[in-house]
């Protein structure tokens, strides 16, 4: 009788220590692209963003996926170059760099990438290249 007790026992903590086990995957990871983006002067340019999350449960395979519509995209520079929250860049009114940063809250806390936008001055001899 104890020891059918115990085998009880037994299998309900197993049961429950696996259950718990089985959680939402959770990012570990963002990787932007491109992670540079140069803009030659200031007007009409756009070029967009797009981030890639990691995601991994307990033991699993780690997943990819898009998640550029979910993250939180910001520029640190907004007079260099915004960014929308669907991760589109554009130039700013002055020229210079900007970070980009998309970040989303992990299992561990805030999980952030980082791009570079640079806003240059066209060359007055090559207006398709940045001044020197």
């Amino acid at each position: 009788m104890f020891a059918r007790r115990c085998v009880s026992v037994f299998s309900l903590l197993c049961l429950g220590s696996s259950i718990i086990a089985c959680s939402n995957p959770s990012i570990v990871s963002i990787e932007i692209t491109p992670t540079t983006q140069t803009f030659i002067g200031i007007g009409g340019q756009r070029a967009q963003f797009t981030a890639i999350g990691t995601f991994k449960q307990g033991d699993h395979i780690p997943t990819r996926q898009d998640i550029t519509n979910v993250v939180t995209w910001k520029s640190n520079a907004v007079g260099v170059a915004t960014i929308t929250s669907a991760g589109v860049a554009a130039p700013g009114g002055s020229y210079g760099s900007s970070d980009i940063t998309a970040s989303m809250e992990g299992f561990t806390g805030l999980v952030t990438a980082h791009a570079t936008v640079v806003v240059c001055q066209p060359d007055s001899t090559n207006p398709s290249k940045c001044a020197p």
